[in-house]
């Protein structure tokens, strides 16, 4: 049982960088009509002004299970806490060495599995603006907990956002999540609240950025990724991804797409997933 349990969670020697492909193409598609959606979830009302004065530790410590509205309450008393609201209008260009919006500072690295769901979540817990410390054996593990969610313990066939979302949840580092379906949606999100997980078709050509990092969604479509949007650059009309897959792929392992090119890859069977996370 040991032996079992180390084989599930230590990577494969073999990092993804290495051999880029198929393989590597987890994310499996399956939409599920309980999901919320991103306007239910911003409609969560806000408590009475004598709750907004505790401190996340009270609200912590005082509320043992947290309904909807404490969860999107600590959510919102923790985001205030450590970002200022974005103020209206047009968003500067950020200097060409500024860190993204919502950083995440590990790099991590599938290696030679289909587990990119649980790797896409796992980036999730580790960006800002709750920064997690995930690294590759919980990306791996978290992959299994969504196989035990969809009824396949072990199986090595990929697994969904949905899936994950539940597998995170379960870890009590995520009290509610909605599926973004328009970019102003996403755009919404990222600019106030935090990253988003998203799960789309991948080509043959996005194996391969350009020198930029620059990937496009041309070619065949190989199968399902999963993979983390983590800013938003108004600059060159883009978003920027972070992909796990090790930093000697793409742009020290992260990637551009155009608003656009995302958009298609959204509206032909693409998830965002929106979550409010819980500190630790």
């Amino acid at each position: 049982m040991a032996n079992e349990r180390r084989l599930a969670i230590d990577p494969p020697e073999r990092s993804a960088a290495e051999r880029v492909g198929p393989h590597l193409l987890g994310r499996v598609y399956r939409p599920d009509p309980r999901d919320w959606s991103l306007d239910r979830l911003l409609e969560i009302a806000e408590p009475d002004e004598a709750v907004l004065q505790r401190t996340v530790e009270q609200v912590l410590r005082e509320t043992p299970y947290f309904s909807d509205w404490r969860s999107y309450l600590v959510f919102w008393r923790w985001l205030r806490k450590h970002r200022p609201p974005v103020p209206p209008g047009p968003t500067p260009p950020p200097p060409t060495d500024a860190a993204p919006a919502w950083e995440l500072k590990i790099q991590l690295d599938q290696a030679d599995t289909p587990h990119c769901v649980g790797f896409g979540w796992s980036g999730w817990v580790d960006a800002a603006p709750v920064e997690g410390e995930y690294q590759n054996a919980d990306g791996h593990a978290l992959y299994y907990e969504c196989k035990v969610i969809d009824g396949e313990p072990r199986a090595e066939n990929g697994s969904t956002v949905r899936s994950g979302a539940l597998a995170v949840r379960a870890r009590g580092r995520l009290a509610a999540f909605a599926f973004a379906t328009t970019l102003g949606e996403i755009d919404d999100w990222v600019n106030k609240q935090g990253s988003v997980v998203v799960g789309t078709n991948w080509t043959d050509d996005m194996f391969h950025p350009d020198a930029k990092g620059l990937v496009k969604p041309t070619g065949a479509v190989a199968g399902g990724h999963c993979y983390l949007l983590i800013d938003k650059i108004d600059a060159e009309d883009a978003y920027l991804f972070q992909n796990s897959w090790g930093a000697t792929w793409g742009a020290k392992g992260r990637f551009t797409m155009k608003r656009s090119d995302f958009e298609s890859l959204l509206h032909a069977d693409g998830e965002a997933c929106c979550a409010v996370e819980l500190p630790r």
